[in-house]
């Protein structure tokens, strides 16, 4: 019985560690996604709501085509023929526009992102009055289809290290200051994009 309680104690200290020292990226996905040897990278889109900075999306396109480009589980469509193709298709969703745009690259699904915050610090590296704060949805689509088959959520306001001892994973991943809004991004897209390849829950 103690040695059981033990193990209960020690999974809870893992656990609480793992959610520490890992960036707050909420995943959701169908049992099987299938096959992806090749991967178009759509721009990303502000939500009609977006708060923040207009330089978003082309700001979080790059990230995310950077992140997909640095994975070995694919390779990625090039930028010239996407935008060409891109240009064809009909005005529709980001999910429905993804799902065409992966057929006629003939590649296996489409990554894109829509972004809803992208605020930036107000401040320096060293001290700020408002923290950055980024709210951003990934979405990845099979060719030909109409509605996402994986979805990751990374919504996040920096916080101090002594505030909450969770935001370990900032410090880990984006050094002892304040971090931009791009650093910040930069963090949950690379997870995000990590995931999907491993197609780590």
């Amino acid at each position: 019985m103690k040695r059981a309680r033990t193990l209960v104690a020690l999974a809870v200290v893992a656990l609480a560690c793992s959610r520490a020292v890992t960036p707050p990226v909420k995943i959701v996905a169908k049992q099987d996604l299938g096959t992806i040897r090749k991967l178009a990278v759509m721009p990303a889109i502000a939500s009609p709501t977006m708060v923040g900075d207009a330089s978003a999306p082309d700001v979080v396109s790059r990230l995310v085509h950077d992140a997909a480009a640095r994975q070995g589980s694919w390779s990625v469509v090039d930028a010239a023929p996407t935008r060409a193709a891109l240009e064809k298709v009909p005005a529709d969703s980001p999910e429905v526009r993804a799902g065409v745009l992966a057929a006629r690259l003939r590649a296996d699904a489409t990554l894109t992102a829509t972004i809803s915050t992208f605020h930036e610090r107000v401040g320096s590296a060293y001290g700020v009055s408002e923290a950055a704060s980024v709210s951003i949805q990934l979405l990845l689509v099979r060719a030909g289809e109409k509605n996402a088959s994986w979805k990751a959520d990374y919504t996040v306001t920096q916080e101090p290290l002594a505030y909450n001892l969770w935001n370990l994973w900032g410090v880990l991943r984006g050094g002892p200051k304040w971090l931009t809004a791009e650093e910040l991004a930069r963090i949950g897209v690379d997870e995000a994009v990590n995931r999907l390849a491993t197609r780590s829950p």
